[in-house]
């Protein structure tokens, strides 16, 4: 009896040994959450365009910030700790005739862009939702 419990602790040993050490090199997932990221929201107009109306952005609170007469191009840049299903908006609205175009970027990579125009109201909306 003693040697059949001595091989079951042993199995029972490499048996947890074996699930640590395979816990313990994975990597993290890109995908893991909470996880802390780096926004950053653009808005470049075509000549002719030179000035937002208005801008509204997701800040890091999560509430939104509301800017007036926004000399363009524009650019604003925050961190945050962001969870699955989290968006984040980018809104421009200019007056005159031409285009803007609008990026949201995490971590420095282009996640979500389109391009508005309009003959003399522009007006573009764009969001982005971690998945």
């Amino acid at each position: 009896m003693s040697k059949k419990m001595s091989s079951l602790s042993r199995l029972f040993l490499c048996s947890i040994i074996l699930i640590a050490v395979s816990f313990s090199c994975k990597k993290r997932s890109q995908s893991s959450y909470p996880l802390p990221v780096s926004i950053q929201y653009r808005i470049i107009a075509s000549n002719g365009v030179s000035q937002a109306t208005s801008i509204i952005y997701t800040n890091e609170t999560g509430g939104l910030t509301n800017l007036t007469n926004q000399n363009l191009p524009f650019s604003k840049s925050l961190s945050t700790t962001v969870t699955r299903g989290d968006a984040f908006t980018l809104r421009g609205d200019a007056s005159g005739a031409g285009s803007l175009k609008l990026e949201i970027l995490v971590n420095n990579n282009v996640v979500k862009t389109a391009t508005y125009t309009g003959s003399s109201v522009i007006t573009g909306q764009i969001t982005y939702q971690f998945q």
